[in-house]
């Protein structure tokens, strides 16, 4: 038996560890609609709206589709605030909030690279042949959705065809109003304060004059910050591998105010991709970033109708390149499938913790050898001081005994 201290040591930690893992967001009560305020949209017409209230203020998240470009907004506001949407044509064109936001961020993926990668480096050059495909040659129709106060999951099946270009690019988000990991591989942080999103790129016909075709996504960022600031690409070591075997790294980008002050735009992921549908160890392969480079919003985009009337002087916009693949992997035609995830959010990103198992074994681990070290030094110590008998005295032994 462990002495009572020690159990009571190991309970504290595995209670505590539970706290720290309900407490890395905070809860937020959800609401959401598709396409409000759209009375000529079809099923395939896709924007998510959804509302999510806290204690001290509101986050409102818009999902679009609706301009083929795959967009999502995060505008934060004081509480009982709403947003109104004006429409044309089936697509939005206004974003109306009844109370001045706080802090917005955006995040599009409008741009699919093709490039030839002839010195098998896993990774995009500005010198490597390269093509550009427009996302906007997607057209996208709606698989799933599920609208809950528990849940907002979207997934949505693009299909790619641009001349004699085809493939298929799957996209899902998930926004779900409380702490924990994502149940998929690499098993992201989500909170109420993020959305988790998987992309997967499929069948993507490859040039027949590249032999060593990779693929690359283009991440176009907006954000509430000076014009003339940049975005923060920062990677930190994580505490353990256990959500993500083999993978001790955490990758996030920042905007501005979210580097400065831990109250702005964030984008988070583990630099792992993955080439089967079945993640694992053995289908991941590396992710890396290109640096930040300054562009335009594209005028089709939910992005543009959102922050067009801003001061332009107050809004940042950047680009980042994200290319995957390794040295010896023989290229996207090996498998001709490729699946990232990330998580977009508001707020200082969360940081990873111990689990309640994790920390039990370590505290037993650290505790038996201690309890045994202190229980044999105690039975010495009572040994050596044990009173003697009086009928049985010491003697001393002689040289011949």
């Amino acid at each position: 038996m462990f002495p009572f201290k020690i159990v009571s040591y190991v309970k504290t930690l595995f209670i505590f560890s539970i706290f720290y893992s309900l407490a890395i967001g905070q809860d937020r009560q959800i609401t959401s609609e598709c396409n409000p305020g759209c009375n000529n949209c079809t099923d395939n017409d896709t924007l998510i709206y959804i509302k999510a209230e806290g204690s001290n203020d509101t986050i409102h998240q818009i999902w679009d589709f609706t301009w083929s470009t795959p967009s999502l907004i995060l505008a934060v506001t004081a509480k009982n605030s709403s947003m109104n949407i004006t429409w044309n044509n089936r697509k939005p064109v206004n974003f109306a909030i009844t109370k001045q936001p706080i802090y917005s961020f955006a995040v599009s993926i409008d741009k699919l690279y093709e490039y030839n990668d002839l010195e098998d480096n896993g990774y995009i050059k500005n010198n490597s042949p390269q093509r550009v495909v427009p996302l906007s040659r997607v057209t996208w129709e709606r698989k799933a959705l599920i609208r809950t106060n528990q849940e907002v999951m979207l997934q949505m099946h693009g299909h790619l065809k641009d001349n004699w270009r085809t493939g298929i690019v799957d996209i899902k988000l998930d926004m779900l109003p409380f702490s924990g990991y994502a149940v998929q591989l690499p098993h992201l942080i989500h909170t109420a304060n993020s959305s988790l999103l998987d992309v997967a790129l499929v069948n993507v016909t490859t040039s027949r004059d590249y032999n060593a075709s990779r693929l690359a996504l283009r991440l176009l960022f907006a954000s509430d910050d000076w014009a003339n600031a940049s975005f923060v690409h920062t990677m930190r070591k994580s505490l353990d591998d256990e959500h993500t075997p083999g993978v001790f790294e955490i990758v996030e980008l920042l905007s501005p105010e979210c580097f400065s002050h831990g109250k702005g735009g964030f984008v988070q992921f583990r630099p792992v991709a993955y080439s089967q549908r079945e993640r694992g160890v053995a289908s991941s392969m590396p992710v890396r970033t290109s640096g930040f480079n300054r562009t335009r919003i594209s005028k089709s985009s939910a992005v543009n109708a959102f922050y067009r009337d801003a001061n332009q002087r107050h809004v940042l916009v950047q680009e980042l390149l994200v290319s995957f693949g390794e040295t010896g992997d023989g290229f996207y035609k090996h498998d001709n499938y490729t699946s990232w995830s990330l998580t977009v959010g508001w707020g200082a990103p969360p940081i990873e913790g111990f689990s309640g198992l994790v920390l039990g074994i370590l505290a037993c681990g650290l505790a038996v050898p201690a309890a045994l070290a202190v229980g044999g030094a105690l039975l010495a110590l009572l040994r050596r001081r044990r009173p003697h008998h009086p009928h049985h005295p010491r003697h001393r032994l002689l040289d011949d005994q």
